[in-house]
């Protein structure tokens, strides 16, 4: 299979509603603010806007249900009260000779079997200072999911990648077209997936990770690290990289890109790689994965490592979500899925050099189910993470089913609720910053969260209203975690 970075082709443009309490506390304060229509929305990344180092604003990337059914990319931009600026949509589309006549398909033509449209899943949004037209703007990465049942073809991942201007008006760019295009064969419905986006400084250019899965004989398959860096005023590739464990249903994936000062590149992900804790006897799963490359994308550092359950000897299949660069190092968080049938969020430290500091599983010491004959934690889900202006982590996320009876003999009978849980430095759980939000029947998340330099906390949720109805939520909290 030949290599894809595919650009979206078909842009539609929107403009949200924004729902807010009038009851609720001034926006300087704090708010809860719902963004969207009639529709689904989900969430993914928010990232805070600058102007001259100082923050003005907010942008989230994330998806939305189209007139179509298909899903396209979303992204909304806001000031820093949650006061919506504008917003887009656009999706990927291609066509194919399915009807075998002379010429190309016509997209817009009648003929519904000549021409589909992807499922988009946003990655990451990242600023950049130059979108390949001297103006700054925005880059955008995430993955398209196809389904042509006239050639058979179901859920064929590719990775997809945009600019977009500072008004997110999407900029042409064609890098696809540095890439031999072969005729859709068997060989090439192999899966392509974008998770991050960075932008460079020591050595400039745009960084992106993610997987690409290779056939490994025999009709077996496995995800190798995937990782491009690309020069967008030229585009031009600077180069392009796999790495991976070369077996049978070993899955490696790269979900987060870091430069170091010295211009090294750092991958976080996850790998079948053993840890080197050796948790389990070696009977480990999915761990955390470490990689470090020198600027020219060269792998010379990479460590792995997963989590092990004291209590009854279960496997963790430990996969990340989010990472951050913190003030140690990296700080990474996730879910671990156990051989006990149970899910719990979990955050893990590493230093600069990828050697393990602290790692803790999130099986909550503050919502506990106590209505049987034993105590049992309600499990987690760990999204998306931030530090806070005291360097404490925070770990946002899911309470999966928020159903319990507290030691107080008071019943919660909730649907999911999005998590919000701090950590100290050293990974130890602070049950006093400890909160949940979210609707009573809905299935409710937060996926992201970012601080703001005066210690407020910005977390971005998926709300389901029911009814096929899932708003975008902006939420301003303290830096413990209130709304208070």
């Amino acid at each position: 299979m030949r290599y894809f970075l595919y650009i979206f082709l078909v842009s539609l443009f929107v403009v949200s509603c924004q729902i807010e309490d009038d009851n609720a506390p001034a926006p300087d304060e704090a708010f809860i603010k719902y963004y969207g229509e009639l529709s689904s929305y989900e969430a993914s990344d928010i990232e805070i806007v600058y102007e001259a180092g100082i923050p003005v604003g907010l942008v989230v990337f994330g998806s939305v249900v189209s007139d179509f059914g298909d899903k396209d990319y979303y992204v909304l931009r806001t000031d820093l009260d949650g006061n919506l600026i504008n917003s887009t949509s656009f999706g990927y589309s291609d066509t194919l000779d399915i009807d075998g006549e002379p010429g190309a398909d016509d997209w817009t033509g009648d003929d519904v079997r000549d021409r589909f449209r992807a499922d988009e899943t946003a990655g990451q949004i990242q600023y950049v200072t130059d979108i390949g037209d001297g103006s700054p703007g925005y880059a955008i990465v995430g993955t398209s999911s196809i389904t042509i049942n006239a050639l058979q073809v179901s859920d064929w991942k590719r990775l997809t990648f945009g600019l977009l201007s500072t008004n997110l008006e999407p900029r042409t760019f064609r890098l696809d077209t540095l890439f031999a295009r072969s005729a859709r064969t068997a060989d090439e419905l192999l899966d392509f997936e974008g998770k991050d986006v960075i932008e460079l400084s020591v050595n400039p250019g745009i960084l992106v990770v993610g997987s690409r899965e290779f056939d490994r004989g025999g009709g077996d398959s496995d995800f190798d690290n995937y990782f491009i860096k690309v020069d967008l005023v030229n585009e031009t590739i600077i180069f392009e990289e796999t790495q991976g464990i070369v077996g049978d249903d070993e899955d490696d994936q790269l979900i987060r890109g870091f430069e170091k000062t010295n211009g090294n590149l750092v991958m976080i992900g996850n790998s079948s790689t053993p840890s080197l804790l050796g948790e389990n006897g070696g009977d480990n799963g999915t761990n955390v994965f470490y990689l470090e490359t020198d600027p020219n994308g060269t792998p010379f550092n990479s460590a792995a490592y997963g989590l092990e359950d004291t209590t009854n000897a279960a496997v963790f299949n430990d996969f990340a979500s989010d990472a951050i660069k913190s003030s140690s190092g990296f700080s990474i968080v996730g879910t671990s899925s156990t051989s006990a049938n149970q899910e719990f969020g979990f955050l893990i430290n590493l230093s600069n050099n990828g050697v393990y500091l602290s790692g803790s599983s999130h099986d909550n010491s503050v919502y506990q189910d106590h209505g049987g004959t034993t105590v049992v934690s309600i499990e987690t889900r760990g999204i998306g993470v931030t530090q806070a202006l005291d360097n404490k982590i925070i770990m946002v996320g899911q309470y999966p089913s928020f159903s319990f009876t507290d030691a107080s003999n008071v019943s919660y009978a909730r649907s999911a609720e999005g998590m919000f849980a701090k950590f100290g430095q050293g990974g130890a759980h602070l049950p006093a910053e400890e909160s949940f939000f979210g609707l009573a029947d809905g299935n409710d998340e937060i996926v992201d969260a970012v601080t703001l330099p005066d210690g407020k906390i910005i977390a971005v949720a998926n709300v389901d209203f029911g009814g096929g109805v899932k708003l975008i939520s902006i939420i301003k909290l303290n830096a413990d975690g209130s709304l208070d």
